[in-house]
C-alpha cells in the first residue's frame, strides 16, 4: 500500500460501528419477516432452503470471524485490516442477500449479481494489494537471511 495514499473512509471506526448496526438491523429485519412468513405455514425455513440457510450461516461465521480479525489487525496497525474489512463487508452482504432470496427469489438473485460483480472487483484489487505486500515480505525476508549468512560466514574465514 503506498504511503501517501488517503485512508479509505469506510474502515474508520466510526464508520465500522454504523456498518455493524445497519447489518444487525438489516438482519434482524429479514429474519423477522422470514419467521412471519414460515409461521403462516407452519414450516422452518431450515426445511425448504436448507442450502440457501447454510450458506447464510456460513457466511455469518465470516462476518463474525473477520470483524474480531479486524479489530485485532487495526491495534496493530496492520496492513492487513483493509483486507480483512473488505472480507468482512462481502461477507455482511452475502448473508443479507441470502435472507432476502429466502423472501423474494428474484430480486435476491438480481442483487447476487450486483453482489458478484462487485465481489470481483474488490478481489482484483486485494489481489494487487496482497501481491505487494507479499513482496515486500519475502525481499524483507531475503534481506534478513542474507544479513544471517554474512555474520555466520565470518567467524569462518578468521579461523583459517
Amino acid at each position: 500500500m503506498a504511503e501517501n495514499q488517503r485512508p479509505n473512509p469506510a474502515f474508520e471506526k466510526e464508520s465500522i460501528i454504523m456498518q455493524h448496526g445497519i447489518f444487525a438491523l438489516l438482519v434482524g429485519t429479514l429474519n423477522n419477516q422470514i419467521q412471519v412468513k414460515y409461521q403462516s405455514i407452519k414450516a422452518s425455513p431450515f426445511d425448504s432452503h436448507d442450502v440457501t440457510m447454510s450458506a447464510f450461516l456460513l457466511a455469518l461465521f465470516v462476518y463474525a470471524t473477520a470483524s474480531v480479525a479486524e479489530v485485532m489487525l487495526r491495534a496493530r496497525e496492520s496492513p492487513y485490516s483493509t483486507l480483512v474489512g473488505n472480507l468482512r463487508l462481502f461477507a455482511s452482504a452475502l448473508a443479507a442477500i441470502l435472507l432476502l432470496s429466502i423472501l423474494a427469489p428474484i430480486l435476491g438473485c438480481v442483487i447476487s449479481a450486483v453482489w458478484a460483480c462487485l465481489f470481483l472487483g474488490i478481489a482484483y484489487e486485494s489481489s494487487v494489494e496482497l501481491y505487494s505486500i507479499l513482496n515486500q515480505s519475502t525481499s524483507k525476508l531475503l534481506d534478513m537471511l542474507k544479513s544471517v549468512r554474512g555474520r555466520n560466514a565470518e567467524p569462518d574465514q578468521s579461523n583459517v
